[in-house]
């Protein structure tokens, strides 16, 4: 019923503009505390594109971290829901490609192939790329091989970043998504740049240099949050 609901173009619309709405009252109203912020200032201070990952549970108010005049577009799935995530970034300014980085079975594997291709085009245009490396599908907090194939081939960096917050709903979902509560308080952490340039063998290496970067500092901010 719920599937059949987000088909609607209007209604995945007004989800859009509610949910943008949304968003913005959260990120306005909360007390925010910002952890190695160092890390993203310089590497934006290098003007060159590079690759902003984090979670795709946390995905919601990322737009609002992207603190430059420095583009950056957004990789977002072809699922319904990831209409109005697209939708809703959009009422912030931020343009998303559609696609995926991992592909579960052969049939979307041109559908890979294709994204793939637009973002190593985008990023070699000086445009940053958002991604979450466990998106869209899964497994949960698990790094696919694809986030870490494209930094090799376009030889551009990696930069981790994660929130928490202190009030929040989480959706029975496979990431368990979160929506942040308004009036809240919440924690931005940016871990340090990942440089890969590596051989193909090397990528289960850098696969797990990435998760544990991605799991320490998503702790970090929940820590912060709790104490």
């Amino acid at each position: 019923m719920i599937k059949n609901f987000l088909k609607n173009y209007f209604i995945k619309k007004f989800l859009s503009l509610v949910g943008a709405l949304y968003v913005y009252i959260v990120y306005i109203s909360s007390q925010k505390t910002f952890i190695n912020k160092d890390n993203f200032d310089k590497i934006i201070l290098e003007n060159k594109s590079f690759i902003y990952a984090l979670w795709h549970d946390q995905l919601l108010l990322s737009p609002f971290t992207w603190q430059t005049k420095n583009r950056i577009e957004i990789l977002i799935s072809k699922h319904k829901d990831g209409d109005i995530i697209a939708d809703l970034i959009k009422y912030h300014g931020f343009n998303s490609i559609r696609g995926s980085t991992n592909n579960p079975n052969k049939e979307k594997e041109k559908n890979t192939i294709s994204s793939i291709r637009k973002i190593i085009k985008t990023l070699k245009a000086n445009i940053s790329i958002g991604i979450t490396p466990d998106g869209p599908r899964g497994p949960r907090h698990k790094v696919s091989e694809g986030t870490i194939n494209i930094s090799r081939i376009s030889n551009k960096k990696i930069l981790p970043m994660a929130l928490a917050y202190k009030e929040q709903w989480v959706l029975n979902t496979w990431d368990k998504f979160i929506i942040p509560k308004p009036f809240n308080k919440i924690c931005i952490v940016w871990g340090d740049p990942i440089d890969i340039k590596i051989n193909k063998i090397d990528v289960p290496i850098q696969q797990e240099a990435l998760e544990k970067s991605l799991i320490n500092i998503t702790e970090i901010a929940t820590n912060h949050i709790d104490s």
